[in-house]
């Protein structure tokens, strides 16, 4: 997709012209577009309102309310341009501008200008035959006074959007075709388009050697090898410091023996999902996101099945960082994953801070809904950090609590660790992450559970109802960017 800073707004039969246009603002039409005494008592009040103004040999205006100039945000610019867009896709407009030139045209709303517009359109009917292709081939962010900065920051938005649309595809796959390794690939396939990323996978010898029987414990009972991905980019001048970026790739989790209920069980395909979110964050720095970090990628990338060989609950598996778990429910199966993923972290990498990701606990769901991510950390200059970034990106998190208190419920009987909590203790998102507390060495961390908003989110405009959302992607970039 073409996305353009221009200074010059010009309609045309196959343009769609969207302005937004601030409350009480006054806005100024060309000659040619309907006088304001025909549209303006069908221009609503509310922010996403709109009207669509149609002139003479197929020039077409729209009218996107928001809301006030001093108080409209990043997010409402967001919103606006991905209403433009999917209007343009619905007119089978082959070009859309978006002109901002009643706002405040910050750097910020520029990008979010060029992401909302990119992200939107996409359709996540990713196998059907008649899947809908998009129509629109160029996006134009118009302004009062296009510069360089400005170019910059709508290049850096399209980036981020094309970096989320990734984490979108890769999540909307069917498990019978994204296996452990055909995500290998997708990742060996990322660093190919950049000479500042390589990859290391390794395969379950590999991992035995290591020691990771936390996370083979889980993969045993899958004919399909796990694998763990290792992504690594350095910038182009002097690194500011080393980050980690660790996600959660189960590629399908049936629960294992601890079976889930089959209802809805066909959307675990979408457990992967915190690999994809820093897959999706890879492929941003491989187009060429603006990053001045040395940054790894560890991707566990595992399918949990009911096989002969499956592992069982009571059995007793060893991390690699030493440390014996009893496994009491083989659903709960993404902390053993992350367990050795955070350890392999922490011995192999030796980042200044880590950030894991990971469809982790349904409990997020019953703390949070669908609006919010879980947030918790052993840094809270991190958490909060992790918290702003996401704040500018538009996704938003909150923070739980991890205590020593809390800590001690995981602690087991028969090993160091029960991979649960005892029945009764509730808080089961903290315990999740206060599970993983124990494998990051005394490394700054944040953990970021997003079963709650990876899928079955609230549909936005530049998100389409259903799917996946690719949902921390845009904050790992930001965070990236501004850390």
């Amino acid at each position: 997709m073409r996305t353009v800073l221009t200074d010059k707004v010009a309609s045309g039969r196959n343009e769609l012209v969207a302005i937004v246009v601030p409350d009480k603002a006054r806005v100024a039409l060309p000659d040619n577009a309907p006088a304001a005494s025909l549209w303006k008592a069908d221009f609503g009040d509310k922010p996403g309102e709109i009207v669509l103004l149609r002139g003479a040999q197929g020039h077409r205006w729209l009218l996107i309310r928001s809301t006030k100039k001093a108080a409209m945000t990043a997010e409402d610019v967001r919103i606006a341009a991905a209403i433009a867009r999917n209007k343009a896709e619905s007119m089978d407009r082959t070009s859309v501008t978006v002109d901002l030139s009643l706002t405040k045209q910050s750097i910020a709303q520029l990008e979010a200008a060029a992401e909302g517009a990119n992200m939107a359109g996409y359709d996540h009917a990713i196998m059907k035959a008649d899947r809908k292709k998009t129509v629109v081939k160029k996006i134009s962010i118009a302004v009062s006074a296009a510069n360089a900065e400005g170019r910059k920051a709508v290049k850096q938005g399209s980036i981020t959007a094309a970096a989320n649309l990734c984490a979108r595809e890769l999540q909307n796959l069917p498990a019978n075709i994204l296996t452990p390794k055909h995500f290998a690939a997708e990742a060996r396939k990322v660093a190919r388009g950049s000479a500042k990323i390589s990859v290391k996978i390794l395969g379950r010898k590999a991992m035995e050697a290591l020691g990771a029987g936390s996370l083979l414990g889980v993969a045993q009972g899958s004919v399909n090898e796990p694998q763990l991905v290792h992504l690594t980019y350095k910038p182009g001048g002097k690194s500011k410091g080393r980050i980690a970026l660790v996600g959660k790739g189960l590629t399908f989790d049936t629960g294992g023996i601890s079976l889930k209920p089959s209802p809805g069980m066909e959307d675990m395909k979408f457990d992967m999902s915190g690999a994809a979110a820093v897959l999706g964050a890879f492929e941003g720095l491989a187009q060429g996101a603006q990053c001045d970090y040395e940054v790894h990628g560890i991707l566990g990338c595992v399918e949990n099945m009911p096989g002969g060989n499956a592992q069982r609950p009571g059995d007793i598996v060893t991390a690699m960082n030493g440390k014996t778990i009893e496994v009491l429910n083989t659903d709960a199966e993404g902390r053993l994953v992350l367990a050795d993923c955070l350890c392999y972290t922490d011995k192999k990498v030796k980042p200044d801070r880590i950030y894991d990701v990971a469809t982790l606990t349904g409990a997020a769901i019953h703390a949070l809904g669908h609006l919010t991510s879980a947030v918790m950390g052993n840094d809270d200059k991190l958490v909060n950090g992790l918290i702003a970034a996401g704040e500018r990106a538009g996704e938003a998190y909150w923070q739980l609590p991890i205590t020593e208190d809390y800590r001690k419920l995981t602690l087991g009987q028969y090993a160091d660790l029960a991979n649960i909590n005892k029945p009764g203790q509730g808080a089961g998102t903290i315990a999740g992450g206060c599970f993983l507390s124990y494998f990051v060495g005394d490394r700054p961390w944040v953990h970021m559970d997003i079963a709650a908003t990876a899928w079955n989110h609230p549909a936005k405009p530049y998100y389409s109802e259903g799917g996946g959302s690719g949902v921390a992607t845009r904050t790992f970039l930001e965070l990236l960017r501004s850390a």
